[in-house]
């Protein structure tokens, strides 16, 4: 697969899926087929939110943008998530909210920092199951990204 997609900036974790698609029950053979329609980003932006904050109640839902088209869906635990979508690829990605560090001393955001990254890396696996079907191996000099899919 190749093609690109955005993420936050400064994202510390960054999970690669297929945008979901709707699905349509075929009569004549008793199976439910996958369809090219994309669902709704509404649905889908709802849906990863409150799976999210079912398990970390901490987060809280966001509207904020961070350029290019990656929206952060969620904020809590000094941290923001983001959600991007392009030609039916999708991240999600994490990053650490440097807004929650700003009135910290040199040592005390260095300290804070580095708690709120090892949570991340802790966390994220649980965070993004279900959306991390890909793994990015590779960028071409044109910006175009390639990606294998997650044998995990």
């Amino acid at each position: 697969m190749g093609r690109s997609v955005n993420y936050l900036k400064n994202a510390l974790q960054v999970s690669y899926f297929q945008w979901p698609v709707f699905w349509n029950y075929d009569e004549e053979t008793g199976i439910d087929q996958e369809t090219d329609e994309l669902m709704d980003a509404y649905e889908v932006r709802q849906d990863i939110q409150e799976s999210i904050i079912s398990e970390y109640p901490e987060y809280s839902y966001s509207k904020k943008w961070d350029g290019n088209e990656t929206s952060i869906i969620l904020t809590g635990y000094c941290t923001e998530i983001g959600l991007s979508e392009y030609f039916g690829l999708a991240t999600l990605s994490i990053r650490i909210d440097e807004n929650e560090l700003a009135y910290c001393s040199e040592d005390e955001y260095n300290e804070q920092y580095d708690t709120i990254e090892k949570w991340i890396n802790e966390n994220w696996a649980k965070i993004s199951q279900g959306y991390n079907q890909y793994n990015k191996i590779g960028t071409f000099s044109n910006g175009e990204n390639v990606y294998e899919k997650n044998n995990k």
